[in-house]
């Protein structure tokens, strides 16, 4: 698979599911594993500038149509919206309300 987001990014973020099959080009991630990119993408001073997320149904990853956005402040250092772009982040994906009998994934998008 070609570079969709940056060679950082996409290193983290492919141990997801391959968004492909639905026309998607990223990756969609158990709760588990976005928090775990989320920290790794923090580290490396990568911020996010939304998700997605999916949910599986009949053995297949659909959208669900939720989803959060983070815009970059007009005079915010590219350091701060880091740090607040994976705190709100962290927060949407940590506060998903999940259904037991549904399965979720999030596909982040990372600035490139």
């Amino acid at each position: 698979m070609d570079t969709i987001w940056s060679k950082e990014s996409d290193a983290i973020l492919k141990v997801g599911r391959s968004l492909k099959d639905v026309g998607v080009c990223n990756w969609a991630l158990t709760k588990e594993e976005t928090l775990m990119a989320l920290d790794q993408l923090e580290t490396e001073g990568i911020a996010i500038l939304g998700g997605d997320v999916y949910e599986m149904q009949r053995e297949n990853l659909q959208s669900n149509y939720d989803n959060w956005y983070c815009d970059r402040g007009e005079n915010e250092s590219k350091s701060a919206f880091v740090s607040r772009s994976i705190a709100k982040a962290r927060e949407y994906v940590s506060n998903y309300k999940l259904n037991r009998d549904a399965e979720y994934y999030f596909a982040i998008v990372p600035k490139s």
